[in-house]
């Protein structure tokens, strides 16, 4: 199952830098290089801090890093392939003369917006993930307490049999050896 995930974010990664590589038109390969490594550490920064925000009031756990990692470097390229390619086009254009730095600077705008409201329901969705993971830990852990307390249970019931047990097997022995000494006697007084 994990190895499916790790396709996935691979396979969304790759998606993301090939949008954006092929949206940056005739850029150089350095500037298309910088505008993709500055976008998707972008991504990552926000996605972070959105995570971070959404484990607010959420007991950590040791599951906490790696659905961290699981749900951020997921998150990131969708993220990216959102908002990311328009503005590596619009950049693009802007750089070569056909379309206005104001205008530019709104779809931006429009953009970061897009990205804003995104980011604010992942951040719920972040939350009930971790809420999710915390509540299933609790319940595991209850249920292998009450596992070990009917083990505890059956124990000392088998115990206490085994101890009965014991002491009727010595009163038994003890009866017997009664009645072999009176035997013994009365053998002993009829002759």
């Amino acid at each position: 199952m994990l190895a499916i995930i790790f396709l996935f974010i691979l396979f969304f990664n790759i998606i993301s830098i090939a949008l954006m590589y092929y949206c940056l038109g005739d850029l150089t390969k350095k500037e298309k290089f910088i505008f993709i490594a500055v976008g998707t550490g972008i991504m990552y920064i926000l996605t972070s801090i959105v995570y971070w925000i959404s484990t607010n009031g959420i007991e950590i756990t040791e599951v906490s890093e790696t659905g961290k990692n699981l749900i951020t470097f997921l998150f990131v390229p969708v993220n990216a392939i959102l908002v990311l390619p328009i503005l590596a086009k619009s950049y693009s254009k802007t750089k070569f003369g056909s379309l206005k730095s104001d205008v530019f600077i709104k779809r931006g705008i429009v953009l970061g917006i897009l990205l804003f409201i995104v980011l604010i329901v992942e951040c719920n969705y972040f939350k009930n993930i971790q809420e999710g993971v915390v509540n299933l830990i609790k319940q595991n852990a209850q249920t292998s307490e009450e596992n070990n307390n009917s083990l505890n249970y059956v124990n000392e019931n088998l115990e206490n049999e085994v101890s009965e047990k014991i002491l009727n097997e010595t009163e038994v022995n003890s009866i017997n050896q009664n009645l072999v000494q009176t035997n013994t006697m009365i053998n002993d007084t009829n002759e």
